[in-house]
Formats: C-alpha cells, structure tokens, sequence
C-alpha cells in the first residue's frame, strides 16, 4: 500500500488564519479573564482540528482501492478498475484536498477532487493498476499563480 499525503496551500492557510482573527481581535473590553481562558480554550480546539484537517488529509493506493483519509477517519474507498479519468482541477468546492490545485478523478458512481503532493508518482501509480485510466494534467507554473504555492 502506497500513502501520499495531501499538498497544502498558502493560501488555504490564510483563509484559516484569517478565519481566527475575529476571535483574537474583537473581544469585548470588560470580559472577565475566565470568559477570556473560555474563548481562547474554543480558539485552541478549533484550530486544532483545522490543522488536522489541513495536515492530516490523506491518500492510500492499494492492490484494489483508493482510499482517502483524514486523520484516523476514512473518508471512502474508490475500485481502481472503477476510475475513468484524471483531470486538473481549481475547483474550491468542498473536498478531502488541502490545496486549490486539485485532480478531478472521475470514477463510475463516485468523482472526487484531491490533491496529493507527488502527483506524478500517484497518477504513475493509479495507471499502472488500472491502465484504462484517461489522464489530462496540464500545469501552469508561472510564480503568480498564487493558488499553486505549496507548503
């Protein structure tokens, strides 16, 4: 079984960081320090859990499967004889990718955005398991496109 784990983009990580900023900056002036140990407490968890979310994304290549974790939590299994296409995408919808730079795999009854870090090696992977899979990944890398910067 082969494990990549998902690309992270800056700019995912300023949409967190400006996501807290509320939380740090406008409090109120006369709040107790226990209503302070409270909110900062709220604060801590929630980040915890975005940078697990952000961090922890996931993506395993077995003999039959491609599953996608976040954490400790399997987020669903695609057949690799069921996979149709790759594609680039710059999709923002809700997905299990930590990046705005995505692949699109189409599958029979299941698509799904991701966005592994050694995308070569995983699509190299995914075609030499199922060699029907149609591959259409054209990149860009100019340094503006500030959707494409990793950490």
């Amino acid at each position: 079984m082969h494990q990549f784990r998902s690309r992270v983009s800056v700019l995912m990580l300023l949409i967190v960081a400006c996501s807290l900023l509320p939380i740090m900056f406008l409090q109120e002036p006369s709040a107790q320090p226990n209503d302070l140990y409270l909110a900062y407490g709220v604060m801590a968890l929630v980040t915890f859990f975005m940078v697990l979310l952000l961090f922890g994304m996931r993506y395993e290549i077995s003999e039959q499967f491609l599953i996608i974790k976040i954490g400790p939590i399997s987020y669903g299994k695609i057949k690799l004889e069921d996979i149709t296409s790759v594609e680039r995408s710059y999709n923002p919808l809700s997905s299990p990718a930590s990046s705005i730079k995505r692949l699109y795999i189409k599958a029979k009854g299941k698509d799904v955005l991701i966005s592994p870090s050694n995308e070569k090696e995983f699509v190299r992977l995914l075609q030499t398991r199922n060699p029907n899979i149609a591959v259409s990944i054209s990149d860009k890398n100019d340094w503006w496109r500030f959707w494409d910067w990793d950490v």
